[in-house]
Formats: structure tokens, sequence, C-alpha cells
């Protein structure tokens, strides 16, 4: 599978090769959630993810090992003796075999895969599953349906300045002021210096809403739907009123209307997180080349960034598939 080509962020050009976890971030946990007993996570990098152990997905397996976790990467497939003793698994951006534009892939897993991890959740599993903006919605989509979770494998936009950061119209902002931060023990956290006040989203992909699931990150009535190839691009011209008048046809062709970028719900005896965005569950930078030759880091996403809780907001995911936060 050749990574390098994917484009993650299409517009600005930063390439999954370029990006790396970010040597320091904030792993610190001052009171850790579990000092006795370690539930197991297991982060999935069996079928092709981008973000592994020790990959981009590294500042997340530290901090929740500093919270009191135990991590360990999965790479078998899915079946009943797998998941045995696994008490939450993560899946992070999985990838099949990508088509020529790199725009979409075959699903990720066998159905064989998606109904031993349905079953290990109806017996009490926790599933975390992190599908980011197109192609990594097609890769996960058979698991997702399995929970009844459409992803929409596309890219989320929003055309009001109080829901996206900077310029960027992809990078969603969730918060008290804009009122899309859903209502949930996950929002709240289990003190008030747990709770969520602003999420920033780095460029993802719509979820649906379940009848009996709660919406963590709602889109709002002027969130628009890009999808693969060169649509998403006029949005992003240099000049401002070409980009305007492309993010207004993009909004009219493709309202988000009733769908979330992240859903919580309980299945069986167990219990189920989507996600549509995954740089905000990690730590990242990204380098460029100088003109001596050497690397510089040129910019970061996710919980780095100044100005948001993603971080907390990963703690409380955790607690909350964990049996921590009720």
């Amino acid at each position: 599978m050749r990574i390098a080509a994917i484009v993650f962020f299409l517009w600005v050009g930063v390439g999954y090769a370029q990006m790396m976890a970010d040597p320091n971030a904030n792993i610190a946990i001052a009171n850790p959630a579990y000092k006795s007993a370690h539930p197991r996570i297991a982060i999935d990098q069996a079928h092709g993810n981008i973000h592994t152990v020790d990959g981009l997905f590294k500042p997340f397996a530290q901090l929740a090992e500093n919270d009191g976790y135990h991590v360990v990467a999965n790479a078998k497939s899915f079946t009943k003796d797998s998941l045995t003793n696994i008490d939450v698994l993560v899946i992070s951006n999985p990838l099949g075999t990508l088509s020529n534009d790199n725009n979409n892939s075959s699903p990720a897993f066998t159905q064989a895969e998606c109904g031993a991890v349905y079953d290990w959740v109806q017996h009490g599993g926790s599933l975390f599953l992190i599908a980011d903006h197109a192609p990594a919605g097609d890769a996960a989509q058979p698991i997702a349906q399995r929970f009844g979770v459409a992803l929409g494998n596309n890219f989320v936009f929003d055309t009001t300045s109080d829901n996206f950061t900077g310029e960027d119209v992809t990078q969603l902002v969730f918060s008290d002021t804009n009122h899309l931060l859903g209502s949930s023990p996950i929002i709240r956290g289990r003190s008030e210096s747990e709770r969520l006040h602003r999420l920033v989203a780095f460029t993802g992909e719509s979820v649906s809403i379940p009848k009996s699931a709660t919406a963590l990150l709602m889109l709002s009535g002027t969130a628009g739907l890009a999808f693969p190839g060169s649509e998403p691009e006029p949005m992003f011209d240099k000049d401002a009123v070409k980009a305007k008048a492309a993010r207004e046809a993009a909004l009219k062709r493709a309202p988000a209307g009733a769908k979330s970028m992240a859903v919580a719900f309980s299945s069986g005896k167990g219990r189920v997180i989507v996600s549509g965005e995954a740089g905000m569950m990690t730590a990242q930078v990204w380098k460029e080349k100088q003109k001596d030759g050497t690397d510089k880091i040129a910019g970061t996403m996710g919980w780095e960034v100044p100005g948001n809780d993603d971080r907390q907001y990963v703690l409380n995911i955790l607690h909350w598939l964990s049996g921590a936060l009720q």
C-alpha cells in the first residue's frame, strides 16, 4: 500500500508520509484514572492503518498508558480468539486497496471480521472506530454498517466563520459558543475540570446518527459535504470571490443535513464511538525541506494546536468506553 501517495490535507498538500508524531506532545497525567486495574486497549495495525502505536498514534498510546491503561498493538485479523482479553479496541484510519486517484478504498475488513467485532461488542467489548475523510470512509464502512452507522467518505466543510478555524473551512470548531457540542457524559467529563468547551477537527467526514446514538460533534445548518475528486479544490481558490462561490455551490449541492462528525451509543453489553476525524485524537507535526537540505517543523495538528480541548476529549472518550465515566 502506497500511503505516501495519499494527500492528507488535499488542499494544502501535506502528505501522510510527511507527517510524524509530535515528539513534544503533552502526554502527562497528574491523576491517572486507573491505578490498580489496567484496562487493555488494543490499537489496530493489521488493516493498513495510517495510525499505529509507534507511528502517528504514538501520543494517543502514550497518553492512554499514562492514564493507567495497558496499551498493545493488534497485528492480527479480528476473530473471537484475537479479541479475547481486549477491553477497548481502537481502529484508526484503516485502508484497503486504493483506487488510482487514491480517493476510494476497498473494504479493509472481511465480513467475518466485522461479525467478530460486532459479536465481541454485544458481549461487553468497547469499540472506538475512527475513519477520517476520504478514502478512509470506504475502508471502514463495513464495520460501521454493522452498528447502523453510515460513513460519508467525503470532506465536511462549513461556511459560517464561527464554525471553522483560521481560513480552512474544513477545520471545524465545536464549542459552547456555536452550540455544536452534543449533550453527553463524554462532553461533560467526570468533573468541571474535564468538561469540554471547544474542540477542533482537522478535516473529517460525515457520520450518520442512529436512533440510539448521541451526536458528540453536530454539524451545523451551514455545513456541507464535498466529495473526492476535483470538487473541493475550487473552494480553496486564491481568488476569494471564486472560493466563496465554489463553497456556496458545494453547500447547495450537498448540505450536511442531520449528520455529525462523531457519535456514541451502547450496543448490546458494549459501547461504541464512531468518529469521522482522526487528527484531533493525537498530536502530529509535519516537516518541510529547507534550502540547506535540512527538515524543519512547519506545522502542528491535533491537541497541541493552541485553543482546543482535544486532548481531554481523548481522555473522556477512553473513560466512557472503559466504564470510568458513566
